[in-house]
């Protein structure tokens, strides 16, 4: 029998950190389960996993405790462990840094052609996301008056109807210009958002130099990039994102999508 593993502070200090976590990330997780929109079900997701994670580090302390031989492999799968949760937390930081220091909206003058990014239905109405983006481009259109629209989203496999579709129908419900608005119901993405608003644009013949896009706030860090490596000038108008509860979940979930945008070398 070998010796019991000696507690440090540092350890006990790591061993308290993936307690707190795991119990907050368990509550959290019962938050998000009544729920039924993919934000809700992103962060039951994600807080599942995180309570899975940081439960399974949590009893790997307490076995590293042990003088046998499981006490031995918890202490080296302790080391993978805490490496890899410290470069996901640090990675996380910085990225969300960055989202929050994009959020401000710098649109580009002049404004020729407006797009309008999908952002989810209840129904075949729009979430409160995405109403909050219809009204940010509705005000856009005012303070434009020769500018053209495009309202971007495709069908999800939930939705009855392409977003693009319900996103007309509520703007022209609420008073703007039908003659103004044109539909693109294909994209399934952000990235596909924007190529398809410009293939709509070289097929109108519109100036691709003076695009402007509107979306969330939280999204505008993702969308200059996107825009940028497709060879257009960056110009946004953010759109507050509603729910305070549901802003910080669509917070975290732009964090991962940063990363998928990265991998798919969109930076």
């Amino acid at each position: 029998m070998g010796r019991a593993v000696r507690t440090t502070g540092r350890d006990a200090g790591m061993k308290r950190l993936y307690q707190v976590l795991c119990m907050v990330s368990l509550i959290a997780s019962l938050i998000c389960a009544p729920f039924a929109t993919t934000t809700w079900r992103f962060g039951l997701l994600f807080f599942v996993t995180l309570c899975l994670c940081t439960g399974a580090m949590w009893k790997l302390y307490q076995l590293r405790e042990r003088p046998d031989s499981m006490g031995k492999a918890a202490k080296w799968l302790l080391r993978i462990g805490n490496t890899v949760f410290m470069v996901w937390l640090v990675s996380f930081v910085v990225v969300e840094g960055m989202i929050v220091s994009g959020i401000r909206s710098e649109p580009q003058e002049p404004v020729e052609v407006i797009c309008i990014l999908g952002g989810g239905l209840h129904g075949d109405q729009p979430t409160v996301n995405l109403r909050n983006r219809l009204i940010a481009g509705m005000e856009a259109m005012e303070e434009y008056p020769e500018a053209q629209v495009i309202v971007c989203g495709g069908q999800g496999s939930d939705e009855p109807l392409p977003e693009a579709e319900a996103m007309y129908n509520w703007m022209t419900a609420n008073g703007a210009d039908a003659s103004r608005i044109t539909k693109e119901t294909a994209s399934r993405d952000t990235i596909q958002n924007i190529q398809n608003a410009m293939e709509i644009c070289e097929q109108k013949g519109w100036d691709t130099r003076h695009v402007t896009v509107v979306s969330s706030r939280f999204h505008l860090f993702r969308i200059r990039h996107i825009m940028a490596n497709c060879g257009l000038t960056p110009s946004v108008i953010g759109a507050p994102e509603g729910n305070p509860a549901a802003c910080g979940l669509m917070y975290i979930r732009e964090y991962f999508s940063v990363i998928k945008l990265i991998l798919r070398g969109y930076w």
